[in-house]
């Protein structure tokens, strides 16, 4: 797991990387601190060709607003810099998994 510092580096690991789950996350949220291993644990099991992120909101403001983050916690499914996938606050893990098991399956066919 990566932690991003600012939008050019964000925007290199999504040009670098063609599966990319970015997981928003800040300093002060309970949430975000439990559903974190839950989260990198599913991609390091289901997805290994999945590159997992974590975006800290308080440290990349500016990536954060540019991203329409609002809210934490926050997951992104990238598919060749596209957003696929959009989960906030309440995540289920199963069904995060359903969606991008959809996804990640058309694309490595």
């Amino acid at each position: 797991m990566k932690q991003i510092s600012n939008s050019v580096q964000f925007e290199q690991l999504l040009v670098d990387n063609p599966l990319v789950l970015a997981y928003f996350s800040g300093e002060n949220c309970n949430v975000c601190k439990s559903l974190k291993p839950k989260i990198e644990m599913l991609v390091e099991q289901q997805f290994p060709s999945v590159r997992f992120l974590e975006i800290k909101t308080e440290q990349t403001p500016e990536l954060s607003a540019s991203m329409n983050i609002f809210t934490v916690p926050v997951v992104a499914f990238f598919v060749e810099g596209k957003e696929y996938i959009r989960e906030a606050r309440n995540i289920s893990t199963a069904e995060l998994a359903n969606k991008m098991q959809k996804i990640v399956g058309l694309f490595e066919d």
